[in-house]
């Protein structure tokens, strides 16, 4: 491979990482794709990890946590941790990271670090220690505190990880990892031959239908439930096989805390269809679903797969595969029918992130109802059999109404060459871990 001199007698080595799209954001703050968050994931570290096999929280960043009560918090931070200038990580530094994420308040699309900061009154700084002072319970705070998007940040933008950015990409100091739009590479986001394979079942949100419930006849929910009883999600199977995706049984997906399987509620069941359609008076209905099919290699198929379902019963589903700046532009003017996409993440308060309508609200709800009281009530409860309770309660929900049109459980795989990088792993998150 090509070097770059980085000293005397040394040579930097260059590796390629391969992705589909350019869509490259190395904020981790505003990081929603998963090449942003890889990227960020490599330059950015958290105050806690999530062991991707059994789920339980990590020291990372801090090196133990406790809950003096349920609104307050206190982390211990490492003593010996340096951001990549060599300037020192210290208890200020952590306070400054989170009050940069509080800032952003009124960006747009709300970005996930500030749902994640729900009920967050004050941070402080102690000698060793940082404090979070809540007003409500954040039941979700702790695993939130793992992922990419509440990483540690300086305020010139560093991070404390081992990669830092550089023209072309990233370093380590000895290896420059460069991303390009190209479908192979030391390491590729999908699956090469003669390459070995990570790969993770993706907790979070399934693969899905999102319909925008302010829209025609996509405003009476007996016209999204008939929708979604047309899916027959079973004959689906073989498309999915190829890729090791499997039908979606829910609103969250089985590797997910709080998973509710809604196999009986989501069978495929024409008669209970066309009735509540001709109860809704609901004629020659024909919708558009809008996506971006670079980051999976399902997409095109299933959705084919469902037109073709739906157009036997006089449906009609055109496909809009379209550019991530129409897909953004689309998506803030509420300008489709349906909207296909997945969420990955270990906390089901991911469901309000997403649907609650003083959130993403990607159903574009007019305004909250029983539904958003749950997603509030699931957050703040501090019994884990009781929030357990509510999250079930809003899956049934959401798919009863119709909300999510659940189709398939997304596999994540990344190809590397062994002989260059050992040991790659993919994280909770569903991102590239380098060692």
């Amino acid at each position: 491979m090509a070097g770059n001199e980085i000293g005397a007698g040394a040579m930097m080595r260059d590796l390629t990482f391969g992705w589909p799209t350019h869509q490259l954001t190395s904020d981790p703050r505003l990081a929603y794709n998963s090449i942003s968050k890889t990227c960020c994931r490599l330059i950015y570290e958290s105050l806690l990890d999530t062991d991707p096999g059994t789920g339980r929280l990590l020291p990372w960043l801090a090196t133990s946590w406790h809950y003096c009560d349920p609104l307050t918090l206190e982390v211990t931070i490492a003593p010996d941790r340096h951001f990549s200038d060599g300037t020192p990580l210290t208890p200020e530094a952590v306070v400054q990271s989170f009050a940069g994420i509080t800032a952003l308040q009124e960006v747009s699309p709300r970005p996930a670090a500030v749902t994640m900061l729900a009920g967050l009154q004050s941070v402080e700084a102690g000698t060793d220690t940082v404090t979070f002072h809540f007003a409500r319970h954040n039941a979700a705070f702790l695993r939130s505190l793992a992922t990419v998007n509440l990483a540690i940040r300086n305020a010139q933008g560093l991070g404390t990880g081992r990669w830092r950015p550089v023209t072309g990409g990233l370093t380590d100091g000895s290896r420059r990892l460069m991303f390009e739009q190209t479908d192979t590479g030391d390491l590729y986001a999908g699956a090469i031959d003669g390459h070995h394979l990570a790969d993770i079942h993706n907790p979070g949100i399934s693969y899905g239908l999102c319909p925008n419930a302010s829209r025609g006849p996509l405003t009476d929910p007996a016209v999204r439930r008939a929708l979604s009883l047309l899916i027959n999600r079973s004959a689906l199977r073989p498309i999915l096989d190829a890729h090791g995706y499997s039908v979606a049984s829910s609103v969250l997906t089985p590797t997910t805390d709080g998973y509710r399987d809604c196999s009986a509620e989501l069978a495929y069941d024409p008669v209970t269809a066309r009735r509540l359609l001709a109860a809704a008076d609901a004629q020659r209905l024909s919708f558009d679903v809008v996506f971006n099919s670079t980051f999976s290699p399902v997409d095109a198929a299933v959705l084919t797969a469902v037109a073709a379902q739906w157009r036997e019963h006089g449906i009609e589903l055109v496909l809009a595969d379209v550019d991530f700046p129409e897909l953004r532009s689309r998506q803030e003017a509420g300008d489709y029918d349906f909207r296909f996409f997945y969420f990955t993440g270990a906390d089901p308060d991911l469901l309000r992130y997403q649907f609650a309508v003083t959130q993403r609200n990607m159903n574009r709800r007019n305004a909250p109802d029983d539904l958003d009281a749950m997603l509030d009530a699931q957050l703040i409860c501090a019994d884990p059999d009781g929030r357990r309770g509510l999250v079930d309660a809003i899956q049934r929900r959401i798919v009863e109404t119709g909300l999510w049109l659940p189709l398939c459980n997304v596999r994540t795989v990344t190809s590397y060459r062994p002989d260059v990088l050992p040991d790659v792993h993919l994280d909770t998150e569903a991102l590239v871990r380098i060692p």
